[in-house]
């Protein structure tokens, strides 16, 4: 069993998380980019690899970055499909099911995207198979590599990464080392997987918690929370053989904030945008997007924080941070996400929105259509045509089940009523909210 050393008491660091040095303004100038490539700004070609690693259990590989990943490839295909129209000077390499909105679709749609966003989309190149990213990227010896999460370096060799060390990216990933970033972090205790199946930590910690896998984890697979005894049980089943991270549940909280900055390769901070996000059954569901919103004072105190010591390890790139404000005004960081986020394209639109929208609000998500892309498109002209529907991304594959995922935003002025209206809209036209992957 491992607990992290506790330098301050529950009470000290509830008055940390409520100090606020850095005052009311916004402590760094705002990421003024418009596409991926630019958030990396990195010093020659880039490969964007936005899937994550997933492997078939006969895959021989190392084991050196494993990734935490339950649900299948479909569901990483269809993830990595968010972030093909942004990728600007990068070559951004897709399966055949992940849509491209500028060379795919109908020539007027294909017009549409192109022209829109002209100066943000880039080319876009196609493996075949399970490992045929591979040799695609082999093909490209001089691109290094950005995905969310290095490969077994059998695969994708340490040295095509844009970092020096790609291991940098799974250990500011670790929910168990967050504490190393920052103090303003929840009561936790690490424990080993052999310590997380005896289950004596069960005499350290009353319900409701939350336990989470320390190592890297996507969808929200790596964490559960836990109400009742029968969700302690699913924890170790679903975790079993893995180190994990138990920590309170705040059940009352004000805000589940999110927070996007840049760090560039010489550590100075940009300020890319933040969000609050939904969660739905414990799962990530999407993310509030006010484009005007800045963090408060103190939110903004604790990412730079956590900016300045990843930066200061060597890292650079883009950061979502996610943290709690609880009932007392405390904010906790909770979560660290050092990749693109999926609410992260939305933040590269406002020359697209500016020209329907005062102050846009967002509603981010997928939804699921049952109908190729094209014909979702041409149902859905209007809306899209009047920024009240913006989709950033289409995972289509006929061999499935005919239906169409689409990485979207529903966006407004911020009128609740009008948000409503939209949303019942495009489910009364077969638009219905959700992966159903």
């Amino acid at each position: 069993m491992d607990t992290p050393r506790r330098p301050q008491g529950q009470a000290e660091r509830r008055r940390l998380a409520t100090q606020s040095p850095v005052g009311q303004g916004l402590p760094w100038p705002r990421f003024t980019g418009r596409t991926f490539s630019d958030l990396y700004a990195l010093p020659g070609p880039g490969l964007h690899l936005p899937r994550y690693p997933l492997y078939t259990p006969d895959e021989p590989r190392r084991g050196d970055f494993d990734y935490f990943f339950l649900r299948g490839p479909r569901y990483a295909s269809c993830q990595a499909a968010r972030f093909m129209l942004l990728g600007g000077e990068f070559l951004t390499l897709a399966d055949a099911a992940g849509v491209d909105l500028t060379a795919d679709l109908s020539d007027y749609w294909n017009g549409y995207f192109r022209e829109h966003f002209l100066g943000q989309f880039g080319p876009v190149i196609r493996y075949a198979g399970a490992t045929g990213y591979r040799q695609r990227a082999a093909a490209f010896p001089r691109h290094r590599i950005v995905s969310p999460h290095p490969f077994d370096s059998a695969q994708l060799p340490a040295e095509r990464y844009y970092l020096a060390d790609p291991h940098l990216v799974v250990r500011l990933n670790d929910k168990g080392r967050i504490a190393e970033l920052t103090p303003h972090v929840l009561r936790h205790e690490n424990l080993d997987a052999q310590a997380f199946a005896d289950g004596q930590w069960r005499e350290r910690w009353d319900l409701p918690f939350v336990v989470k896998l320390t190592e890297p984890s996507g969808g929200g697979d790596g964490v559960v929370l836990c109400r009742r005894e029968t969700q302690v049980r699913e924890a170790q089943r679903r975790l079993h053989g893995r180190p994990v991270k138990i920590e309170p549940l705040l059940e009352s909280i004000r805000h589940n904030y999110n927070v996007q900055l840049q760090v560039t390769r010489r550590g100075h901070i940009r300020y890319i945008g933040g969000s609050v996000q939904r969660v739905a059954a414990g799962r990530y569901a999407g993310n509030l997007i006010d484009l005007a919103w800045l963090p408060p004072a103190p939110v903004a105190r604790v990412c730079d924080q956590v900016a300045r010591a990843a930066a200061a390890l060597g890292w650079y790139g883009i950061c979502g941070l996610d943290l709690l404000e609880d009932e007392a005004g405390a904010i906790w960081f909770i979560d660290p996400n050092f990749r693109l986020n999926g609410s992260t394209p939305f933040f590269l639109l406002g020359d697209y929105l500016a020209t329907h929208h005062r102050r846009p609000q967002l509603t981010t998500g997928y939804f699921c259509y049952p109908g190729t892309p094209t014909e979702l498109l041409d149902r859905f002209r209007r809306v899209i045509h009047r920024r009240e529907l913006i989709p950033v991304g289409a995972w289509y594959d006929p061999g499935a089940d005919g239906s169409t995922r689409l990485y979207a935003a529903v966006a407004s002025d911020g009128d609740p009523q009008t948000h409503a209206g939209l949303l019942a809209s495009f489910e009364s036209k077969h638009l219905v909210a959700g992966i159903a992957l």
